[in-house]
């Protein structure tokens, strides 16, 4: 399995680690807590959440600790594929029903007999193909696309999106029968900027692995300031986009022990720099001139009055200047900050 959240125990009968998933902050001892009581009812599971916070991890887990265990688990992402393709994969289909089909092939719900699929981006699904996964729910049986007779089966099924399948069904983009059908119980997986206490875990967890993938000939370790600032960023790429950085941290200072608040600059987009003004402490720091100092309260005040405004422009009438002036006066703090951090 992959490890794409990383590893720890949780207040639970059962260790998060085992699947993949790093965290013990309370959203986590939560999911645990979910995920137990979920697997115990063989019931439709709809797991939601924003891109890259695990939901695949999640249903595997569930599966894990649920009597199915010992059977297959099959997942699918209902968004990577042609509508004809995921019903053709999904259904299975009978020799000559379409140019191509040269012989019989099971569908991939056949093949999750006993055991779980896993439906994932389940939001991106066609309504054609949504009307014959209701059938499939209703009746527990599969026809095969040019196919006369049902085929019975027993599969667990779960879901995952990460859209809003409320509004889409307001759309009239996803089926509210379906809806009902496969929320019977629902997950949320937490983003990781609400669980920002987790973020030096799984920074220690990437490091090690990326170190070990890269065969660097030392174990990396970050500035505290760099460490501070991983943490106050929002992360709307979640714990993908965190392995990502880290990653390319590794790969930029491949020959350093040290990461340094610089270097982690360097790797996050430049739109981070206001970000982390405003919640970043200010420390004038020993090489820092007392330009790099104001520039940085700028920043932060700029950020602020814009956050509390909700424009730019009201922004610059509180400060007594106009709105032309105080875009130039940011944008030049922001180019000589990113100056001061460059290689």
């Amino acid at each position: 399995m992959t490890d794409e959240l990383g590893e720890t125990i949780v207040n639970s009968k059962f260790s998060l680690k085992d699947i993949g998933i790093i965290g013990n902050s309370q959203p986590m001892k939560a999911l645990a807590r979910q995920i137990e009581t979920t697997a115990r009812c063989d019931l439709t599971v709809l797991i939601t959440g924003d891109s890259g916070t695990g939901k695949e991890l999640v249903a595997r887990a569930i599966h894990q600790q649920s009597g199915r265990a010992a059977l297959p688990f099959i997942s699918i992402n209902c968004g990577a594929l042609s509508e004809t393709l995921l019903e053709s994969e999904l259904f299975g289909y009978e020799r000559g029903a379409f140019t191509g089909a040269n012989q019989k092939q099971k569908g991939l719900f056949q093949a999750a007999h006993m055991g779980t699929i896993f439906l994932d981006e389940i939001g991106e699904m066609s309504p054609a193909c949504q009307v014959k996964l209701l059938r499939v729910l209703q009746e527990g049986a599969v026809r095969p696309i040019g196919g006369h007779n049902e085929i019975a089966i027993d599969v667990r099924v779960i879901a995952a999106t990460n859209r809003n399948l409320g509004q889409e069904i307001g759309a009239g983009k996803f089926r509210d029968d379906l809806f009902y059908r496969i929320a019977v119980l629902t997950i949320e997986t937490p983003p990781l900027r609400k669980r920002s206490s987790d973020i030096p875990l799984l920074v220690e967890y990437f490091l090690r692995h990326a170190d070990e993938k890269m065969k660097c000939p030392q174990r990396h370790k970050i500035e505290e300031e760099g460490l501070t600032a991983l943490s106050v960023y929002s992360w709307p790429g979640n714990v993908r986009q965190l392995r990502h950085v880290i990653e390319r941290l590794v790969a930029t200072t491949f020959e350093s022990e040290l990461i340094t608040t610089e270097a982690i600059f360097r790797a996050l987009p430049a739109s981070l720099l206001s970000e982390m003004a405003t919640q970043l402490p200010i420390i004038f720091r020993e090489n820092d001139s007392l330009d790099d100092f104001l520039d940085c309260m700028l920043l932060r005040a700029y950020e602020q009055l814009r956050k509390q405004t909700g424009s730019h422009s009201k922004a610059a009438r509180l400060l007594r200047i106009d709105r032309v002036s105080l875009y130039q006066r940011v944008e030049r703090a922001r180019q000589r900050i990113k100056s001061s951090v460059a290689p």
